[in-house]
């Protein structure tokens, strides 16, 4: 089996059992038994557990910027682009609900021996280019100028964050959510 194949099973067991179980309560044996390695197969690609569980925080940390950045590329509108990474970004975390479980959790830890990790500081430099797709669209007339670009971008990733919460708590939407969720985003709710 190739190697790539073997650290990513690693990092999605690692994965799993950070998400349900919390750092503290995981062991070295139980994360190479649920990968199917031996422990010095595990050492071999990750130094220790810490090295291990920061891997795995940076590893789904990286695949939400590049959703993010999927969405800087995509050709059209911003509205369009930001309409594809509402999608992209509730898809993805649909389907790896252990990664949102974990990242969730970084954020109020329980484990004192987890280790700390500053997730503001990653997600300010992550959000930049939202900022400068906001930016593009003001620039281009398809958003209204004088916003705050940052606040602007916070709003929209917690609006987003808040409709990923209720999905996951069983809340149905309708299937263009990602089109009612921008015509909010952009159009408001005040009467005309």
């Amino acid at each position: 089996m190739p190697d790539v194949d073997i650290r990513d099973r690693i990092l999605c067991e690692a994965t799993r059992l950070f998400a349900r179980q919390g750092y503290g309560s995981t062991s070295v044996r139980e994360l190479a038994e649920a990968a199917g390695v031996t422990k010095p197969t595990l050492y071999y690609y990750f130094e220790n557990k810490e090295a291990l569980f920061l891997e795995v925080v940076h590893h789904h940390l990286d695949s939400l910027q590049d959703l993010v950045q999927e969405a800087m590329d995509t050709p059209g509108t911003v509205h369009k682009r930001l309409t594809r990474f509402i999608e992209r970004y509730v898809e993805g975390a649909l389907k790896n609900i252990d990664a949102v479980r974990l990242l969730t959790t970084l954020q109020h830890p329980t484990d004192p021996d987890q280790p700390q990790i500053d997730l503001m500081s990653m997600h300010l430099s992550k959000i930049e280019v939202l900022q400068r797709l906001l930016q593009e669209g003001i620039d281009a007339g398809e958003l209204r100028e004088g916003i705050d670009v940052r606040a602007a971008v916070l709003s929209f990733i917690g609006t987003v964050n808040l409709y990923l919460v209720a999905r996951l708590h069983g809340m149905a939407f309708p299937a263009d959510y990602a089109n009612t969720l921008m015509d909010l985003y952009c159009n408001g709710v005040a009467a005309r």
